[in-house]
């Protein structure tokens, strides 16, 4: 399977990477992560070109890797800087580094060329996370758990511009009877998705309820924002009813931004990782704890279906898939990605032009 490349994917959460050497496989890609003495991230093939021992086997020596079976030891650039028992390091003595950035509480690598990694080109879609920061934030942060799920990401990605799955899957936390069928909006602009709903004059979603306690009915609204090939956002929310459906107005409600980073692991599994922003209790602990709960559970239900799915992919009694209204989202994307892919690939033979931050760590 063909994986856009040129691209930024999330490798680790930050604090995930410590004293020690750390593995990660990305995009069939095996990596070995580390912090250098002065905290910086870096990240090189876990793979020692010697006798190809992974070298998240060996150990971490200042700002240095060395391999568990031999000792050959390299730097951050990928170099190796000591070949014991001898005075003459091997030419080819060398493994890949991987251009690296930490950016909204995570490590970020660069898998394609190297020349064309630039950290202009991280995600910058969410200007709350920075408004959650500080001692009197505007918006609340709770993050979850590392997650891995045995599906390929493209399922998940469809997954997150489906609003109408989630009175199936998630009914004790984010869905309600009344939204089944109403129907999905998609829009598209460049690349990035737009998959919407609003359900009017209802019940709130369970998840909502416990900290709104609205003694009545409520208009709730979703938008599903994808952003290729693997990064969602899904604003949702609920407010009085008869509400206006602009931004200000969602703002009056409680309203969170739920958070997706999806890296492809191999063509069957994925590495999840998941925060949300708020703009209701903000420095409550407790709550942050609680909503977190509840996405555990919530992502336990997608992660259960998109597996079982990933095994019925292997083996398909269906000749013929029906495609519904509610599947636009999803089409859409599959299309975008495919396309992104394909100029990927038609552009290798291209001249590259310098990245301003290839070859360092940016913290953001």
């Amino acid at each position: 399977m063909a994986f856009l490349r040129n691209c930024w994917y999330v490798a680790a959460w930050s604090e995930e990477l410590g004293d020690g050497l750390f593995a990660r496989t990305i995009l069939g890609e095996p990596l070995v992560l580390f912090r250098d003495r002065a905290g910086r991230p870096a990240a090189l093939l876990d793979r020692c070109p010697h006798r190809l021992l992974p070298l998240s086997k060996g150990r971490l020596r200042g700002d240095a890797v060395e391999c568990g079976y031999h000792g050959l030891t390299f730097d951050a650039q990928g170099a190796c800087v000591r070949a014991p028992g001898q005075d003459r390091v091997p030419p080819k003595a060398c493994v890949r580094a991987y251009p690296v950035a930490e950016h909204l509480g995570m490590v970020w690598v660069w898998p394609g060329d190297p020349e064309r990694a630039d950290t202009a080109l991280l995600f910058d879609k969410l200007p709350q996370w920075a408004l959650a920061q500080g001692a009197t934030p505007a918006w609340g942060l709770n993050c979850g758990p590392y997650t891995h799920v045995r599906a390929n990401y493209q399922l998940l990605t469809e997954n997150l511009v489906d609003p109408a799955h989630v009175s199936f899957v998630h009914p004790s936390t984010l869905g309600t009877a009344a939204m089944v069928d109403i129907p999905v909006e998609t829009t598209q602009v460049g690349d990035t998705l737009l998959v919407t709903r609003w359900t009017l004059d209802s019940p709130a979603a369970p998840i909502l309820q416990r900290f709104g306690k609205w003694p009545g009915n409520v208009d709730r609204w979703q938008y599903y924002w994808l952003f290729p090939p693997s990064i969602a956002v899904v604003d949702f929310g609920s407010h009085t009813p008869g509400m206006a459906h602009s931004d200000a107005a969602r703002d009056a409600g409680l309203r969170i931004h739920s958070c997706h980073f999806l890296t492809p692991e191999s063509e069957t599994s994925t590495h999840y990782f998941w925060f949300q922003l708020r703009n209701f209790a903000q420095t409550d602990p407790e709550v942050s704890r609680e909503i977190t709960e509840q996405f555990v559970i919530a992502f336990a239900e997608d992660k259960a279906v998109l597996e079982a799915i990933q095994e019925a992919e292997a083996a398909p009694f269906v000749q013929e898939r029906v495609k519904l209204a509610l599947d636009s989202g999803s089409v859409r994307l599959r299309r975008t990605v495919a396309r992104m892919i394909a100029e990927e690939e038609a552009a290798l033979s291209m001249p590259t032009t310098p990245a301003r931050t290839a070859d360092s760590t940016v913290a953001h």
